[in-house]
């Protein structure tokens, strides 16, 4: 009986630790210029664009001067589009629920985000960017993470003891399987018809992989940085990730390792998570944590 108990606690916790809306650090959104030399890039001039207590995060570029965030007001986590030359900021949604991770759909005319409601429902949505009521993109699986392959196609991460990487075809509402234990990161790779994934094959052994959905075929890019859960990739083909302080930058095509490119302690900064590149890769918006 004690081990059924355990086994029943332990899937509750992973389910907690997964849901979008469980733990809300204190945190910033900075903007760094970004410069690239010869595939050297570095990082400089940090803003913070957020300044607002709490819980700042999940930044995502629309274009090379407006990004979209999640911001928490009063215990309610909404969406915020922000241009950080206008420094104007308008707060997308505002509903009785909380959103997360802002996304543009791949039509340009909305912005995807989850809903996680007072009742802990937890739906994928879109906002018209002109304003409007969302649209529920209906599910009998619960999101965590998710990133667009194009109109009808959303890869998904979905809750579960483990959760899973899965592919999901909005029309039908059908989903399948590509592999168990992904991290949280997952995003398109540029010029490619694929998607990346970071899969905890153990405790101790992290890759970033490929997935070709037309192949069906899933490929390995290289080794992880153990526990580095949040990366993105640039129009040029570079990844960047995030590990405590320290910000890596791989390119498969030049490099045989993660490279260090900064170290948040240069910039008197605390620990880094989230990341996103401007598509010119003039900037990079890094969350940071509020000490």
């Amino acid at each position: 009986m004690s081990r059924i108990i355990t086994t029943v606690l332990i899937a509750l916790v992973l389910l907690a630790k997964f849901s979008v809306g469980e733990s809300q650090p204190s945190t910033e959104v900075f903007l760094f210029e970004l410069t690239e030399t010869e595939g050297t890039y570095r990082l400089a001039k940090p803003t913070n664009l957020t300044n607002n207590a709490g819980y700042d995060n999940q930044p995502m570029f629309l274009n090379n001067e407006e990004i979209v965030y999640a911001a928490t007001f009063d215990d309610q986590t909404d969406i915020v589009k922000l241009n950080f030359n206008t420094k104007e900021k308008t707060r997308l949604t505002n509903t009785p629920g909380s959103e997360y991770s802002p996304k543009p759909t791949p039509d340009g005319k909305y912005i995807s985000s989850i809903i996680l409601s007072k009742d802990g429902t937890q739906v994928l949505a879109k906002y018209p960017l002109k304003g409007g009521e969302p649209k529920i993109i209906p599910s009998e699986q619960k999101i965590g993470y998710y990133c667009w392959f194009d109109r009808k196609t959303v890869f998904s991460f979905v809750l579960g003891s483990p959760p899973s990487l899965q592919e999901w075809n909005t029309k039908s509402s059908q989903f399948k399987i590509i592999m168990m234990n992904p991290g949280r990161s997952l995003s398109r790779i540029p010029n490619q018809k694929a998607v990346s994934f970071i899969h905890k094959e153990s405790d101790d052994i992290w890759y970033l992989n490929s997935y070709d959905p037309f192949t069906d075929k899933v490929t390995y890019i290289t080794e992880c940085i153990k526990g580095a859960e949040d990366m993105v990739w640039a129009s040029d083909g570079t990844a960047f990730l995030s590990n405590n302080k320290k910000i890596y930058k791989f390119n498969p095509e030049t490099d045989q390792s993660w490279v260090l490119i900064a170290n948040m302690d240069t910039f008197q900064l605390s620990v880094a998570s989230r990341l996103a590149v401007s598509p010119d890769r003039k900037w990079m918006a890094v969350v940071i944590d509020e000490e």
